[in-house]
Parts: structure tokens; C-alpha cells; sequence
């Protein structure tokens, strides 16, 4: 595909900014306060049975149709026993035909939600069944990435999927949410570990009202603790960050702030909810953890300190493999259509030289 000089510089433009923004950033952090930390370190017992999953989805448009799959992967890990692996794989597939009645369009975003919504499902389905007998659960993602909820009322009827579902985002929710449940009551310790963050929890709590004036929206939490390393305030050493605690349904982020009644009781075993970061390896970025329950600092290093042994290379290996496992491409679910004679259904781009 070309490359044209417009798009270089704008993108040129585009980098300049990003990282003056996030220099004037690091020359803020002198009125930060400073940030309490524990060191991880390798247990002197064996490593626990560790249960993981991930999930992974891809869709292909068509003139007349979207079709998409879904592909999900769960793995337990059982040091010293011969067969130290097992893996569970699940998937689904569907179809949407847009309406031919002009005033029952469905927005791109509502079809796009449900494949998510499935996906999710889907995920946390596999990932129950393989977290019997573990010691923790590996999640993909913050925990609150897991208990968003829709607002949309219904799944659009003409989104048909290969497995039963319900018809209602909120019963699919319902599902993720008790399939957590189960999880985190059944004596396992579910962690969520996500790559990135939608929202922050120590910049806040890390700034005065005046430094937080200044950064304004430019910094979240892992530029911080990434600024923070650069300019040695962290040590670099495997560790793990002092937490902070969700204790009520109104620091919850939107829209599980506002859940009615019913749907609240859902996630009231849930809560309180720990946030915190860990650093695996001092040359790999920071990971968020979320974990249902209250955890002190020191909780939080033993029970990170136990998952250290899968996690040398900075990220956890059964999340790793879950999600190696579980991938799927727009560009292999493109070839596996033509495989299938898809290929006879147009896609509105065969004029511009691309097909199925």
C-alpha cells in the first residue's frame, strides 16, 4: 500500500507532540509523592497450578453480510506432574444481515458490542471449567474490562451465532459476571492482568490538586510509573506497587456505578476490588492487576511473588500461551472463508483488486 508524504508528516507532527507532552510530564513528577513498593521474590515452595485464557475474535465484511468468528483457549499449568498441560478450546461463529427496512438499521457499534459480548462469554465459559484444581486464574484484561456492562436492551435477531445465546446483552453480562463468581469463590485467586488502562487510579492519589491541575488529560498511570523508573525513583527490581482499594459501587468506573439493584447484587461478592501494578522483569513495563477482595501490600507481593516463576520474561507464560493459542486474524478467517466457497459472495471490493 503506498505511503505518501502528507501521511509521513503528519504522523511526524503527530510523534513531536506525543512525546513533548510526555516530557513536560516527567518535568511535573518532582512534586509527586513517592510511592511504596515490595520486592518479588522466588518462592521456596513449587509453583502453583495456574489456570489461564484468552479469547480472540475476527470478522470479515461482505456486500450483503458480515461474518465473524470467535476462538477461545484455556490452559492449566501442573508443575511436576507428567501431563503438566491441559488445554481447552471452544469457539463460535456467525453472520449479520443488515435490514432491508429503512427505519430498522443497526449501528455498527451494537454489532460489534454483541461479537465482543460473546467473545467475553465465551472466554470465561472455558476458563471456569479448566481453573478446577488450580491455585490462580490468569485473566486477559482488567476485571472491569470483564464486568462492563451495556446498556444496549437486545442482541439484533439478525445476528445469528453457530452456539445458542440469549437475546439480551444484559443476560450474556450475567453470565461473565456469575462465570467470575465462581472463580474468585471457589478458593482460586483470580487475577486480571491488563497491558493497558482505560482508566487511572494512582494519578489521583499521587497528585496534589495542583499537579493535577497541571497534567491535565496527559498522563495516565503507566506513564507515571514508566516516568517513575526513568528517573530512578523505582527501583529496578521485580515488584510490586502499594495498591488501591475499590470499596464501593460509587468508585466504581461508569456505567457499573450505576447498575440497578438487581444487577448490583451480582457483583457485591466482588467488591471490594484491589488495583495495582506490577513490574515482573525491571526491563519490561508495568502490568495493572485487578483482584476482587482487599489485599494489603504485602497479600499482594506473596501471591505475585508465587506467580514470578511463570513470569521471568516480564508477562505471564500460561497468558502468553492462552493467548498465542486462542489468535485469530481477519486475514487467516479471510482464507479460511475462501476455503470454504465464501468466495461466491461479493464483497463490494472485487473492482478495486481485492477479493475474499
Amino acid at each position: 500500500m503506498p505511503i505518501h508524504d502528507s501521511l509521513v508528516n503528519a504522523l511526524s507532527n503527530v510523534v513531536r507532540s506525543l512525546f513533548a507532552s510526555i516530557g513536560e510530564v516527567g518535568d511535573l513528577l518532582k512534586s509527586l509523592r513517592e510511592v511504596e513498593v515490595f520486592e518479588l521474590r522466588v518462592p521456596s515452595d513449587s509453583p502453583p497450578v495456574v489456570a489461564a485464557g484468552d479469547s480472540s475474535w475476527a470478522l470479515r465484511t461482505h456486500a450483503m453480510v458480515l461474518v465473524y468468528a470467535v476462538q477461545s483457549v484455556a490452559i492449566r499449568v501442573s508443575p511436576g506432574r507428567a501431563e503438566s498441560t491441559e488445554r481447552l478450546v471452544d469457539a463460535d461463529a456467525g453472520y449479520f444481515i443488515p435490514s432491508q427496512h429503512v427505519g430498522d438499521a443497526t449501528a455498527d457499534e451494537v454489532v460489534m458490542r454483541a461479537i465482543q459480548f460473546i467473545s467475553k462469554r465465551l472466554e470465561v465459559s472455558a476458563l471456569t471449567k479448566v481453573s478446577e484444581g488450580a491455585d490462580i486464574s490468569l485473566f486477559d484484561g482488567s476485571i472491569f474490562s470483564f464486568l462492563w456492562y451495556s446498556k444496549f436492551p437486545e442482541i439484533p435477531s439478525s445476528l445469528k451465532s453457530f452456539k445458542n445465546r440469549p437475546s439480551r446483552f444484559r443476560d450474556i453480562w450475567r453470565e461473565v459476571v456469575v462465570g467470575v463468581r465462581s472463580i474468585a469463590t471457589s478458593g482460586v485467586i483470580p487475577l486480571f492482568i491488563a497491558k493497558s488502562v482505560r482508566r487511572s487510579y494512582y494519578v489521583d492519589r499521587l497528585s496534589s490538586p495542583d499537579l493535577l491541575q497541571k497534567l491535565g488529560d496527559r498522563a495516565n498511570d503507566l506513564v507515571l510509573i514508566e516516568l517513575m523508573r526513568r528517573i530512578g525513583w523505582l527501583p529496578k527490581k521485580a515488584l510490586v506497587l502499594e495498591p488501591v482499594h475499590i470499596s464501593s459501587f460509587k468508585d466504581m468506573p461508569r456505567p457499573l456505578n450505576s447498575l440497578d439493584l438487581e444487577d448490583r447484587s451480582l457483583l457485591e461478592p466482588l467488591i471490594p476490588i484491589t488495583v495495582t501494578y506490577v513490574i515482573f522483569n525491571p526491563s519490561a513495563h508495568a502490568f495493572q492487576v485487578t483482584i476482587p477482595g482487599k489485599w494489603s501490600l504485602e497479600e499482594l507481593a506473596e501471591v505475585l511473588s508465587r506467580l514470578y516463576p511463570y513470569s521471568h520474561s516480564g508477562y505471564p507464560d500460561p497468558l502468553r500461551v492462552a493467548h498465542n493459542l486462542s489468535k485469530i486474524s481477519n486475514r487467516e478467517l479471510r482464507y479460511l472463508l475462501l476455503k470454504l466457497g465464501v468466495s461466491s459472495i461479493p464483497t463490494g471490493r472485487e473492482l478495486l483488486g481485492e477479493f475474499v
